[in-house]
């Protein structure tokens, strides 16, 4: 029985270790991948983002003023005072909330944590070290500086390209629509009443 408990001590002993180390292993593996989730933001200019976030609390107030016009035992006066109460209550969780959202390490954290899941999902860790390889060379860095104008250009381009060949399918039909448009004149001025 006892060779047979340390056996068993032996086998959880073993499952354990392996455990701790396929954790360990897989926080490496994800801290080797943050590491380079940082390397791209920085080379490729991404890591400033500016994330915004819009809180809407008045369906709180609205409870909770709520809360206290649906009272039916309370009076007037009662209720008068005690929607003083609930603004108050709204105006403390409010601030609470508003002090939550301006800490600054916090919201950096959920950031940060929420860029990584981002990049994380779209790219490999092969993938990444591609990328940072490319973006490393002048080639990549040209790219950077072109990629933020491409579309400004290419809306230029086009329509430099287009504009004449709207002005060639057009022109010719204006002045058919204007000619026909100057006869029904000539002829309303002409018709007797």
């Amino acid at each position: 029985m006892k060779q047979l408990l340390v056996g068993l001590f032996s086998v959880i002993t073993i499952l354990m270790a392996g455990t701790a180390l396929s954790a360990k292993a897989q926080q490496s593996v994800a801290s080797d991948k943050q590491d380079l989730v940082t390397k791209f933001r920085k080379l490729t200019g991404a890591d400033n983002v500016k994330l915004g976030f819009n809180v809407s609390f008045e369906d709180v107030k609205n409870d909770l003023v709520g809360t206290v016009d649906g009272d039916k035992d309370l009076t007037d006066t009662q209720k008068q005072e005690l929607r003083k109460s609930a603004v108050e209550a709204y105006d403390r969780l409010d601030k609470q909330l508003k002090d939550f959202l301006n800490d600054q390490s916090t919201v950096t954290r959920f950031s940060e944590n929420a860029i990584f899941q981002v990049y994380d999902q779209a790219f490999s860790e092969a993938e990444l070290r591609e990328l940072i390889a490319f973006y490393s060379t002048t080639t990549g860095q040209k790219a950077l500086q072109f990629l933020p104008s491409l579309s400004a250009q290419v809306q230029k381009s086009f329509q430099a390209m287009l504009l004449p060949k709207i002005q060639e399918f057009i022109a010719p039909k204006i002045k058919v629509e204007g000619d026909q448009l100057k006869q029904k004149i000539q002829e309303t001025k002409t018709k007797k009443p």
